[in-house]
This record gives C-alpha cells, structure tokens and sequence, in this order.
C-alpha cells in the first residue's frame, strides 16, 4: 500500500467535488426529462411538442432544487426570496446554456467538419462546462454566503450554513441526506486528488480521440462487416424482432445465423439497450470508446492500491499508450472490450480481500466470450500457484479454487448453447494451422481431438510449431515491450499467455492471432498489466530491485520517456499489420455509394462486400460474403443463395472484398443478374434485370464514354465528336485516341464503337484497341476500312481479374481516310465461369 499525496488546495479539490455532484445532478434530469417526456406522450397521448417542452421544465426545476440542496448546499442566502432569485438566475442559465450548445454543434459540424453525433457530444460537454461555470460563479456566489460561512454550523442553526429557516430546511433536509450518501458512494468526492483528475483527464482525451477517429473510419467505409457490421446487424434484428442476433454472414456450420452459433457472448446483451436508445452504428463506437476509456481510471485505482502514485502513473501511461491497446480500439467493435474493465475490477477486489466482488467480476470477464472461459481459468490456475508459493492471500483461496470451478461450469454451459445454435461445434478448420487442416474431416474440430490427432503424427506438430515462428517471436517480444517483460515473473500472466499462445502459435494459422491484430490483445492485455503490478509490489521479481517506492521527478521524467520509446518501438512493429488508418473517399464517390444503398428497396434482399455491409447493416435482410469456401459450402449444403439485389464498389481501396462478392456468384452475373446501375465504380446487379445499364445518380447511359470523355492523340474535337485524318508512311504508328482509364469487374465485355470512317483505298484505316494497364497492354483489336456511313463495330473482351486502367483505343491500320467517333457504349455480358480471381488478390493490373 502506498500513501497518496496530493498538492491540491481544499479549495480546488472542493470545486473537483462539486463538479463531480453537478455531473451526477445532471444525470438525474436526463433520467426526469426522458420520464416525463414518457408519461406525457407516451401514456397522456400529449404532443411530444408540449411534452418535450414540459419534461424539460420539470428537469429543469428537478435540478435546480438538487444543486441548491447539494451541490451547492454552503451557498446562497436562506429564505424564500433568495431562493427564488437563484432560480430566475438558474432558469437563465439554462436558456443561455442552450443557445451556446447548439451554436458549439452547428460551428463543430459546419466549422470543423465533425460527425454530427461526436459534435453534439462534445457540444454537450461545452453545455455542461458552461452550466457548472455560471452556476459556480454567478447562480451560487461564494460571497452571497459570507455573512454565514464564519459561523459554526450550530450558531447559524442549520447544518449548511443558511440559518433556520424552517422552510428551506424542509426543502434541503432529504435531498442534502441523499447527496451524502452519494458522495459516499463515488467515494467521497472530497478525496479526488490532482493525480486522480489527471488520469480522468487522459481517460477522457481517450475517449473523445477514439470516438471520433472510428466515426471517421465508419464513415470513410473502412470498418468491416465481420466485426462491426455484424454486431450492427444483430442488435438491429433482435431490436426489430426479425431474430435474435443474427450475424447477416452465411455460415454452414450454423445456419440459423446466429452469433451464439459461433461464440457464446452473455455481456454483449449490455450494450443491446444503449443501441436501442440510439439505433444507429456510431452508438457501438462511442460505446467501445467509453467502456475502454473507462479501463484506464479503474487500472490506476488498481495500480495505486499496489505502488506508489508515481510508479501507478507511470503504468496507467504505459497502458493506456500501448500501441496493442490502440490497435485493438481502432478495429471495428467486439464484446471483448468489456475484459480489461471486468479484469481490473475483479483483481482490485481481489487486493482488497473482497472476493465475492473478485468473484462476480472475473465470471462477468468469463462470459464476455467463451475462449476467454480458457484464458481467465488458466490465470486463476497461475494465482492458485502464486498464492501457494509466497503465501499471500491464504484467506482467498476457497475463492480462486471456487473460481476455477466456475471457469470449468461456464467451459461446459458456453459449450452447450453454441451447440443448441450450431450444426457443428469445435474449432472452426479455416483458422487451424495448414499442416493440422487435412487432419480434420469436417468443418469444425474439439482442441482434445485436434491435439490427440496431431500427437500422432510429428511430422505435423514440427512443421506447425515452425510456420512463421521468427515473425512469431518479433511480435511476442513487440507485445511484452510496454510492459517491460514484467509479466512472465508473475503466475497470472503466465496462466493467461498459455492457453492463448498455444492456440495462436500452433493450432491456429491465422496471423491476427500471433501478430496480436485486430481485437485480439484485448485478450492479454488486462491479464499482464495485472501480473506487472504484482511483480512491482513484490518489489524484487529477480536480481534486479523495482522502483516501487518513492521517485524523483528526473526519475518519472525518464521512465516516462522510455515507456514512449518503447511504445512507439512496439507501433513500429505493428504498424505494417492490422492497424487501421484513415484514408479520403472523395466526396462524389461516396454521395454515389449512398445513392446506390438508397436505390435498392428497403424490404429487398441484398448482398454486399466486407467493408460497404456496415453501412447497410440495420436492413432486416443484408448480408455480406467474407470467405468464398464458407459461402459455397453453404450453397452446397443448402442450397443456392439468391438475393434480389448484389452490391460491390472497386473504388474503395481493398480489390479483394468485391472480387470476393464476384467470385461467389460466378457467371449468375450478366444471366441471373443483370446490371442495372453503374457509376464511379459502384456496380448494382439486379435478379432478373435485363434492361439498359443506367447510371447512379442519373438516368443517363452508365457505360457510355462520349468522344470528349476519351484522351485527343492525333485527333482533334470537333464539336462533340473527335476527328483524325490517318495518312502517310508512318500512319500504323500513330494514336488517334485513348482512355478513359476505366476500373473493371472480371467477367466479359462488349465495347461498340460508334463511327464513321471514310477510306481511300482497300487498307484497313483504324484499329479499334482494347487496352489495359500502365503498359497500355492490347487485349483485343478489331481493323476497320471504310463503313460507308456511320455505324456500330463491336469489340468482345474478356477481364480475368479486378482490372484497373482499361482503355478504348484507336490507332491508324496503314490505310489512309478520315476517321469520325462519336462514343463507346459498353455492355456488360457476365462472368465467364472459368474467369480468375487470383490476379486480383496478388494485385490487379495497372495499379
């Protein structure tokens, strides 16, 4: 235990305790004004006009009374008429108050281009820190006190300094009981010392930072529909009653849908009010935003209870920097955000001897998903063992053995409900190593099964343990650098890093797991940074002495500066793999994207990529295609999928998620599925269409380049067409025209030259090309003489992969004439099923 000094003055910390009661008043009028509103026009049938208006009175006088009686209970004069006085300054504080919040969301969204839902909530903040402010320095004066405040409360006849007025303290007698236990309760605001506020502070720069850089990720279409899309999907089905957390993924091993089908998650149930209040994707991400922000404060109150402040500051900075962590808040959304909030609260009750409370929390960690069942049993084994070996914490021991129980009743239950969703449980065979895979004869596999197959055959388990095994070792040093390998000294993070190694670094070929990406550090982290405080309490894990006592500020200064080194060390590491950047859509492009969403009816059934499926997700009946084997496989077994509608867009940026979407469906586009809309790269296949290919955003022809779309070589523009006079020795050499550098589908196309050429002899004149790539590569040539007037000349071509820079060219043939072309139509005929899709996930050509 260390002894917590703080520099803050009483009067300071009074004011971080007053704001902390103003907060929490405020929250009582959300709850009053969303009451009222209910009863007014939910039950009443009032206008929700007059009802808004009404609940917003009523929490408005609800909170005056509260901060009068509370908040700022040494304040003000007694008796009625200065009591109302407060409130005519109150109620104008709250009209200013509104006018400044809504003017800080118009500026911050008009102004500094934030999304509307992170704008209002940091013009909110601005309301609350305008409220707190004119309230503290004008509703609540100290000086109006002054003639009270030097009397003991006993000569003023009243326990808050206001006399005896009879009255008030009728008013103030329960609301100021209340409001003591609460402080009681948040822990006596009084004690929140400077440190205390500053961690709050950084918890808070977390939250707002995070919060608006996944909203941009959101809205720039980079988050993905396997692990944000679909937890959109689910709570928007079972909110609307069309099933209950369906994934929107077709998977053979569990039909039905459903997410208990693939993991078994009864915390994710938590977040299913929040987004029922605000049904929209950004709720999940200010959710995960706020849940890990929240880690941070409650890590410290664990880290302190083990060292001193300093070094508890200098590990709260560790964890809350830690490149994993950002990696892990920047992917998308999961249930295993909630681990490091149960892990910290369950190991903090822990060293304090509360071990029912050490109980609930580590069950509640246990049910954020059914491997982490194998993760915490694992580090209870460790602190079984640790516990027996330096004889700590003896008292706790039916606990961690009751603990262990727990972790193998909820192995068996969260076995049995995949089940009762599932066709087939175990370990799925696409994430298993590939030397282990042809061992499994079906789509899943039991660890015991798989492990007892593998031990009988060598040949396998060598060839497993040493794929990628350098890689492998980077990252696990990368991963334990924040940390200072303080971890492997202590039982709980041992007890954790086994199970999960094992799977990730042997049974599992999948690199996220070993290169600790996307979500999985949420994984370790709480459980290492657990064991990295018991190794500093301890004080001496080796031969080498621990700063856990009091340090100079050189001292903190410089292992402040290592901790950032070290951490932008490990992000330099991780940094080539799951992390996620922002990247510009342009604006256009998105305002076609939408468009196309928007054409598609809402009851329709619709299939789209990876990463556009987010954006469509709160549709009853979207789905997305991840893996092309799943989606076969589930053809196979039940039959052929068939939407009324399939999306993709090649102008995203990931050429692998819409070639996934094209490979599936193979030649069902262009025969079952005809294209009905195309613009900028966003591509609608309609089932059933056999009509002309309009654009997005306009009736016009989609595929149809006029002769001034195209790049003038040796033509010229005259009016809206472009001309070329093709004569002399070197004619065959010339350029007439090129472009427009298109982006393409695999499948089969027809291009139809509109022209006119009139020639002077028997010698073809023009050379219609089909070109692709930085190389201007001909793929197709059709020669043409003289027409005879104006007239169509088509040229078929063949796409095997996604294909970028494809052009319609016209070149002189070696005949001399004058060359006329008015445009290009393209038609998309379909895929060929024997087209290709590995040139687009090696690359695709011309990029």
């Amino acid at each position: 235990m260390s002894v917590h000094e703080s520099t803050s003055t009483p009067r300071s910390r009074e004011s971080y305790a007053r704001f902390v009661r103003y907060l929490l008043v405020g929250l009582v009028g959300v709850g009053v004004n969303q009451s009222v509103l209910f009863l007014a026009t939910g039950v009443a049938g009032i206008s929700y006009v007059i009802g808004g208006a009404l609940s917003r009175l009523v929490s408005i006088a609800v909170n005056y009374q509260l901060n009068d009686s509370w908040t700022w209970r040494d304040r003000g004069e007694p008796g009625r008429r200065a009591w109302t006085v407060r409130g005519g300054k109150y109620l104008l504080t709250r009209a200013v108050g509104v006018l400044v919040g809504y003017g800080s969301f118009v500026a911050l969204v008009e102004l500094a281009g934030l999304h509307y839902l992170l704008a209002n909530l940091l013009a909110i903040a601005v309301g609350v820190l305008w409220g707190f402010g004119a309230s503290e320095r004008w509703v609540w004066r100290a000086d109006e006190s002054r003639s009270s405040a030097h009397s003991p409360e006993g000569s003023t006849g009243g326990p808050n300094g206001r006399g005896s007025d009879p009255a008030a303290a009728s008013r103030r007698g329960i609301v100021t009981r209340a409001g003591g236990w609460l402080d009681a309760v948040v822990g006596r605001g009084r004690r929140i010392d400077r440190s205390t506020w500053s961690v709050l502070a950084l918890s808070g720069l977390l939250f707002v930072g995070f919060s608006a850089y996944t909203v941009v990720l959101y809205r720039e279409f980079q988050l993905t529909g396997a692990d944000f899309g679909s937890y959109v999907h689910m709570f928007s089905t079972t909110l609307n009653g069309d099933g209950f957390l369906l994934q929107g993924k077709f998977r053979p091993d569990h039909p039905g849908g459903e997410y208990w089908g693939a993991h078994f998650s009864l915390t994710l149930l938590v977040f299913l009010p929040v987004f029922a209040l605000a049904p929209y994707p950004e709720t999940l991400l200010l959710s995960k935003a706020a849940v890990l922000a929240a880690s941070v404060p409650v890590l410290w109150s664990l880290a302190r209870h083990h060292v001193s402040d300093r070094v508890a500051g200098l590990v709260v900075v560790s964890y809350a920097l830690n490149p994993f962590l950002w990696s892990a808040w920047a992917f998308d959304f999961q249930e295993q955000i909630l681990l490091p909030l149960f892990v910290f609260v369950a190991f903090h009750a822990y060293a304090r001897r509360r071990y029912v409370a050490f109980l609930v929390a580590l069950g509640l960690a246990m049910l954020t998903n059914e491997f982490v069942v194998l993760v915490a049993g694992a580090a209870l084994v460790g602190l079984l063992v640790g516990t027996l070996r330096t004889g700590e914490h003896r008292d706790g021991l039916p606990f961690i053995v009751a603990g262990a129980a727990l972790a193998v009743v909820l192995y068996v239950v969260t076995g049995a409900v995949i089940a009762q969703f599932s066709v087939a449980s175990g370990i799925p065979k696409r994430v298993l190593a590939v030397p282990l895979q042809p061992l499994v004869p079906g789509m899943r596999v039991s660890a015991v099964d798989l492990v007892s197959a593998a031990l009988g055959d060598p040949d396998v388990v060598v060839r497993t343990v040493g794929a990628n095994w350098q890689r492998k070792a980077v990252f696990f040093i990368a991963f334990l650098l924040p940390v200072g390998f303080l971890a492997l000294y202590d039982e709980v993070s041992l007890g954790a890093l086994a199970p999960f190694l094992l799977f990730a670094w042997f049974l599992s070929s999948k690199p996220a797991y070993y290169q600790f990406g996307a979500h999985y550090p949420l994984y370790l982290l709480p459980f290492l940074y657990v064991g990295a405080l018991r190794v500093l309490a301890r004080g001496r894990p080796g031969p080498v002495p621990w700063p856990t006592g009091r340090l100079s500020r050189h001292g903190v200064v410089a292992l402040a500066l290592g901790l950032l080194l070290v951490n932008a060390g490990a992000f330099a590491v991780i940094a080539g793999g799951n992390t996620q950047y922002p990247r510009t859509i342009d604006d256009d492009h998105e305002a076609t994207l939408r468009a196309a969403i928007d054409a598609v009816p809402p009851d329709a059934s619709l299939v789209v990529q990876n990463d556009v499926y987010p954006h469509v997700a709160t549709r009853s009946d979207a789905s997305f295609v991840v893996a092309p084997f799943e989606f076969r496989e589930y053809e196979r077994l039940y039959g052929p999928i068939s939407p009324d509608y399939v999306l993709v867009d090649t102008a995203l940026g990931r050429d692998h998620w819409p070639v996934t979407v094209v490979e599936v469906f193979g030649d069902r586009l262009g025969s079952e599925y005809g294209l009905s809309r195309y613009e900028d790269g966003v591509w609608l296949f309609e089932r059933g269409y056999v009509g002309p290919v309009l654009g997005v955003t306009s009736d016009a022809p989609a595929f149809r380049f006029a002769a001034t779309d195209l790049r003038t070589g040796t033509s010229q523009v005259v009016g809206d067409r472009l001309v070329a006079t093709v004569s002399g020795p070197d004619a065959g050499n010339g350029q007439l025209w090129y472009g427009p550098y298109v982006r393409l589908l695999p499948g089969t196309y027809e291009a139809r030259y509109r022209l006119h050429v009139t020639g002077s002899g028997e010698e073809p004149v023009v050379a219609l090309n089909v070109a692709v790539g930085r190389d201007h590569r001909v793929i197709e040539r059709e020669v043409v003489g003289d027409t005879d007037g104006w007239t169509d000349v088509a040229v078929r071509f063949t796409l095997d992969s996604l294909t970028g820079r494809v052009e319609f060219r016209g070149a002189a043939a070696g005949g001399e004439g004058v060359v006329h072309l008015e445009r290009v139509d393209i038609r998309y005929v379909g895929r060929p099923s024997n087209a290709s899709t590995e040139g687009a996930r090696a690359g695709f050509e011309g990029r």
